[in-house]
């Protein structure tokens, strides 16, 4: 019988290999009401901290996949991680998603099916994200 809350080591091998991983920056976000600021309107300014960089497998969704896919429109531009579960809540806070000089949708500012997290069984995470 197969435990299905034990890790992978194979899988856990492939997300530490330098060759086959990458650097996945995340950036969270810092609001402050500057100068121009008005209660009424709330135009609050934000500013990236310092960005945490997590590992991650990688890989590019052609645009014919999305469209027959669960992501369900075509764009060019989407990339699915591979990474571990315990980046969840790293992905749904984070406000800038860099990966390769290229930045990518963040979950809160997603609508529709442009940003997708979805847990996978030995504690794994899959995230699907849109290019800006």
């Amino acid at each position: 019988m197969i435990n299905i809350k034990r890790v992978n080591k194979t899988i856990q091998g492939i997300l530490e290999n330098n060759n086959i991983s990458t650097d996945i920056q995340l950036f969270f976000t810092q609001k402050y009401a500057g100068s121009d600021f008005d209660p009424e309107e709330a135009n609050y300014s934000y500013y990236n901290l310092n960005p945490i960089t997590i590992r991650g497998y990688v890989r590019e969704i052609s645009p014919t996949s999305l469209l027959w896919r669960q992501m369900g429109y075509a764009e060019a531009g989407a990339v699915e991680i591979l990474c571990e579960d315990k980046y969840e809540d790293y992905f749904r806070k984070c406000g800038k998603i860099v990966i390769n000089t290229y930045e990518y949708e963040v979950f809160r500012e997603a609508t529709g099916s442009r940003a997708l997290i979805q847990k996978l069984s030995p504690k794994l995470l899959k995230v699907v994200l849109r290019r800006k």
